[in-house]
């Protein structure tokens, strides 16, 4: 959860303390209401590129020209995000791949850690459920493999050692998310859907 050091009033630029559709140039806040988004999402956005922005002060600003155009040409094409599931348990694989598609997602399986190297080699997913204690190879080696590939990868380690010493091994190899088994679907989904938000990806 991100905290915000003011808010907006309603359809007001906090730049030019215009409202939105009078604005020429807005600034974070004004473009996350406008795009329906978190205003951290918009600043991550705008940091790698992604968006049309320049730099003003400590915060990013917009020409509502270019991001008129910017979100016709990319933002409202939706991106159904591909996640991966890596877990021994074939049980686990089919329960949570039934949750996410009926959800949306795009989902593919791998039941051990070849698999999931090999996997992401082919179509590298915007998120992975990552199982921490796997017979081949465990899943801080498996995370280890994956950072090598991506840096920024989103991970989320789904297990029943959340205290082991293998979790600490995964550590090493951040950013990860924690969530211990069992974990509730409402609780998975809520995680998921606030990982791909944080790295600006949207359902």
């Amino acid at each position: 959860m991100f905290t915000e050091e003011n808010t907006l009033p309603k359809g007001t630029d906090n730049a030019q303390n215009q409202p939105v559709e009078d604005s020429a140039v807005l600034d974070s806040y004004a473009v996350a209401k406008l795009v329906g988004t978190h205003v951290e999402t918009v600043r991550r956005l705008a940091r790698k590129g992604l968006i049309p922005a320049f730099k003003l002060g400590k915060d990013w600003r917009f020409s509502k020209k270019s991001l008129l155009r910017w979100v016709d040409n990319n933002y409202t094409k939706k991106h159904t995000p591909l996640i991966l599931i890596v877990d021994d348990e074939e049980n686990i694989l089919f329960t949570t791949r039934l949750c996410l598609e009926n959800y949306g997602y795009r989902v593919r399986t791998a039941a051990n850690g070849k698999d999931a190297i090999e996997t992401a080699q082919q179509k590298m997913p915007d998120l992975v459920l990552l199982d921490l204690v796997m017979s081949d190879m465990h899943g801080a080696d498996v995370l280890k493999h994956l950072r090598n590939m991506n840096p920024e990868l989103s991970v989320i380690i789904v297990t029943a050692y959340p205290n082991s010493e293998l979790m600490e091994k995964a550590l090493r190899y951040p950013p990860v998310t924690l969530l211990p088994k069992p974990v509730e679907s409402n609780i998975l989904l809520k995680t998921i859907k606030q990982t791909l938000l944080g790295v600006g990806i949207e359902l």
